[in-house]
């Protein structure tokens, strides 16, 4: 309850106040993986915001696994031995997983496949512009660039770091109603993130590099999202790409937010995964 009347004195005040617990969280990611008997390609799945890592019996999990690939569930904060907070989480534990995989004789490494949603899908595209091994990628309402860490903090940080280094991130406004009213849980989070969109320098210095994403790329938006605005962020992507001449990506509209809930987006999205991992020989 401090910290919360803290941040809402510093929005009001348009201050961002110093916090003793700034140090960098812990490099550590929380890894399951759900091996089907025979060589496969693999999946690494990514949650959002809710913290933890999708559950085995997920549907779509599940359905991973039936059609034939290993299913890597990750959390990167809010597990044990990972970081309490969705704060400065570093890529590099990701680079040894991905490296990890491919080493795997039990992996076809040809295809290691990427899915993640809504602050895991902005982290999917980061993973995947980096990382030529990742030949496949699925990302659900992701945002085009990196936003600021969701903690409940005065002090702004970045969501995502390399090394001890963060990366640029546009921040949520201060002094502003809608933050205010998306911290406070009073509303969606949507005119909050509309609100940081509108600093075009911080957008601009946050973007997130997908050009250099050579694998093919699945994109689900929602006209209805009400937690974030992915129906105007996917086309963002898709425009970047677009300009840099790189293959159009594969875009579904999911109902809203929570793309995985419905059923005939599932049925989308391993579509897709199946249909790179039969290109590449990695399924049969």
């Amino acid at each position: 309850m401090k910290t919360a009347i803290a941040f809402v004195c510093a929005l009001f005040a348009g201050l961002a106040v110093p916090d003793p617990s700034a140090a960098l969280p812990v490099d550590a990611i929380a890894v399951e993986v759900d091996r089907v008997p025979q060589r496969a390609p693999a999946v690494i799945m990514l949650g959002g915001s809710e913290g933890g890592r999708f559950g085995a019996a997920h549907p779509m999990s599940a359905s991973l696994r039936e059609a034939g690939f290993h299913v890597v569930r990750v959390a990167y904060f809010g597990a044990p031995g990972t970081p309490r907070y969705l704060d400065r989480i570093a890529l590099d534990p990701f680079d040894d997983l991905i490296g990890a995989l491919a080493a795997d004789p039990g992996v076809d490494a040809r295809c290691l496949f990427v899915l993640g949603a809504s602050k895991g899908g902005e982290l999917a595209l980061l993973l995947a512009a980096d990382d030529p091994r990742l030949t496949a990628v699925a990302a659900l309402v992701p945002s085009h660039v990196v936003f600021q860490s969701s903690r409940i903090s005065p002090l702004r940080q970045s969501s995502w770091r390399r090394g001890d280094v963060p990366l640029a991130f546009v921040p949520y406004p201060v002094a502003d109603s809608a933050t205010l009213r998306g911290v406070l849980g009073l509303s969606g989070y949507r005119e909050m993130h509309l609100r940081a969109l509108e600093d075009e320098t911080a957008v601009a210095a946050a973007a997130i590099p997908v050009e250099r994403i050579a694998a093919p790329l699945f994109l689900a938006h929602a006209l209805d999202d009400q937690v974030w605005p992915s129906d105007i962020m996917v086309p963002f992507i898709a425009r970047r790409l677009a300009e840099a001449g790189r293959p159009a990506p594969l875009i579904h509209a999911a109902p809203d937010h929570f793309v995985l809930n419905h059923r005939e987006s599932r049925a989308a999205v391993l579509g897709f995964l199946t249909a790179q991992a039969g290109s590449l020989g990695c399924l049969k």
